[in-house]
């Protein structure tokens, strides 16, 4: 993979290995993030049109846990309003990022993406870099640990490695100015 600048877009060149990568980890974030669709009986249709989502819970899941963490810890009924009326905006946000991803992947192997569609790469990037580091257990110590190809999680850790690689390279030479 090639990541450069060219003039105000962002020039990717990929392998197709790398495209199947990254679509099937697109397609999980959307499994794993996307909001219930289930239309809950007697919902107030006000508060379903604004993405108040009355059927909000502390996910138990880690890695949900880690993408839609509590606002505040110590008060969980603040917490869970709180919740009620972001969560779905979250997740919704997830859903749109990892679409993007993937509608950018479709059948390419060099992407060019302006300053939006660099954003939605820059997110999509980073819930995958929390989703994979939550599930390996990855924190400040034990980031820059030497790992073993013996070690059973190698390969998840250099996939980690690569999205961070990713990430970081975008955000260097891709910053629009916070549009």
């Amino acid at each position: 993979m090639e990541i450069k600048a060219d003039g105000e877009q962002i020039v990717i060149h990929i392998e197709p290995i790398e495209v199947k990568v990254l679509g099937d980890l697109a397609n999980q974030l959307l499994d794993i993030t996307s909001p219930n669709s289930e239309v809950v009986e007697n919902e107030d249709p006000l508060a379903a049109l604004i993405g108040i989502d009355s059927q909000a819970a502390k996910p138990t899941d880690p890695i949900l846990t880690r993408l839609f963490p509590d606002a505040y810890p110590d008060d969980p009924d603040a917490s869970m309003e709180f919740r009620r009326f972001t969560e779905r905006s979250l997740r919704d946000t997830n859903v749109t990022r990892a679409k993007r991803v993937l509608a950018d992947l479709e059948g390419r192997t060099k992407l060019t993406l302006n300053s939006d569609q660099w954003q939605q790469w820059v997110g999509f990037l980073n819930s995958l870099r929390l989703a994979l580091g939550t599930r390996l257990e990855i924190d400040q110590e034990s980031w820059n640990e030497e790992r073993s190809e013996s070690d059973p999680l190698y390969q998840l850790h250099e996939l980690y490695d690569w999205l961070t690689w990713m990430q970081e390279t975008l955000i260097s030479i891709g910053y629009f100015g916070g549009e």
